[in-house]
């Protein structure tokens, strides 16, 4: 029932975001322009609106799944894309690709992609194999690191570039396009295997001994599902950059719908409400000033990442 709640709840925000903006649109007005399509009274919501909202809806879809997919591998809570570095890493790589004049999307992907095969090596035991709480604060390390890397990028850019990409940092989903959208369909083939693999996270929550007694061939599937969580996230990140907390916070919504399993795309459903929602305050509250986006996921993630921890540790002591 909270499933589909979710679904409602995230198609009522993508039309809410269609209508916001500069000038709002009334159902009707919103219903007459999607009719006529992008050469006639439509224009503004076919070329401008809709494009934002797709970028934006498949930003936080791959947020929430990756976000959700670590924290399941590693098992904490904590172990979202941007707190173990994988986020400030993709970002680097993007970064260095936009101020190169290389497609940002390789950069992040490669950014990503290091990182990730950076933190399983430092974070592995020659016996014991991948020790989950030492990835988590290796990543810490890693995240500071690489944050201080794009600065230093920026600082030798030249005033245009730097400026450019201080404001895509910020995350932001200011002049995404069709372009933008056309990318960001493409990274949803990616997603479909962490949609798939609900039954498998579910056991490798259980522990590496019995998910090996289930017959799960434990390695091979977290150094699977793991390459393929850093990708949606480090495309994600290419989209409109580093949406701060969505990752993290769209993990625990997610088991409190989900009835407190993993399921990768309930979490892909609540980081993309969280970022349509964000969108529409940072369209509405101040349209003239264009205020990144991420700083209102930051204000709504957090608090509502208090409140489920809260609900859960209750449920827990009772």
């Amino acid at each position: 029932m909270r499933i589909w709640l979710l679904l409602l709840v995230t198609l009522a925000l993508t039309m809410l975001a269609l209508a916001a903006g500069r000038s709002w649109l009334c159902p009707v007005e919103l219903i007459q322009g999607m009719l006529a399509g992008p050469d006639g009274a439509g224009r503004m919501i076919w070329s401008l609106r809709l494009p934002r909202v797709i970028v934006g809806l498949v930003a936080g879809l791959g947020f929430g799944m990756a976000g959700a997919v670590f924290q399941s591998l590693l098992r904490n809570p904590l172990a979202s894309p941007d707190v173990i570095g994988l986020t400030q890493c993709a970002a680097l790589g993007a970064v260095a690709a936009l101020l190169s004049g290389v497609p940002p999307m390789l950069g992040a992907w490669t950014g990503g992609l290091l990182a990730i095969l950076a933190l399983g090596w430092l974070a592995s035991h020659p016996r014991e194999g991948l020790a989950p709480r030492a990835m988590v604060l290796q990543g810490l390390g890693l995240a500071i690191l690489a944050s201080a890397a794009t600065e230093a990028l920026i600082l030798r850019a030249g005033d245009g570039n730097a400026s450019m990409a201080m404001a895509w940092l910020s995350g932001t989903l200011n002049g995404a396009g069709w372009p933008e959208a056309r990318r960001a369909l493409w990274l949803l083939p990616l997603m479909l295997p962490l949609i798939l693999a609900v039954r498998v996270l579910d056991r490798l929550e259980l522990g590496d001994d019995l998910a090996r007694a289930l017959g799960l061939r434990v390695g091979l599937l977290r150094t699977g599902l793991g390459l393929n969580a850093a990708l949606v996230a480090a495309g994600a990140v290419a989209l409109c950059g580093p949406l701060g907390f969505v990752a993290l916070a769209a993990g625990p919504v997610a088991r409190w719908c989900s009835g407190g399993r993993p399921d990768p795309l309930v979490a892909g459903l609540v980081g993309a409400a969280f970022v349509t929602l964000a969108d529409i305050l940072a369209r509405s509250i101040a349209p003239a000033a264009l205020l990144p986006t991420g700083l209102y996921t930051a204000l709504i993630g957090a608090p509502l990442l208090i409140f489920v921890v809260r609900q859960q540790a209750r449920r827990e002591t009772m």
